[in-house]
């Protein structure tokens, strides 16, 4: 009991600093994951925009080809 009766007190000191250190490595872990999940959801949003694209450019250079009439 004189072990933990001695001890506490810098336990009782570094308790708040590890759980502030755990909070925050929590918090900039999710945010990077995150940011991680945005980018590759706008990079697929964007090659889907610009595969759309091509194919409305080759659609429509389709119909001006094709012969009126």
């Amino acid at each position: 009991m004189e072990f933990i009766t001695e001890y506490w007190p810098y336990a009782a000191a570094l308790l708040p600093t590890v759980g502030v250190a755990f909070l925050f490595y929590w918090i900039i872990r999710y945010m990077m994951e995150a940011d991680r999940r945005e980018r590759k959801a706008l990079a697929d949003w964007k090659a889907e925009h610009q595969k759309n694209d091509g194919e409305s450019t080759n659609s429509s250079s389709e119909m001006d080809s094709s012969p009126h009439g």
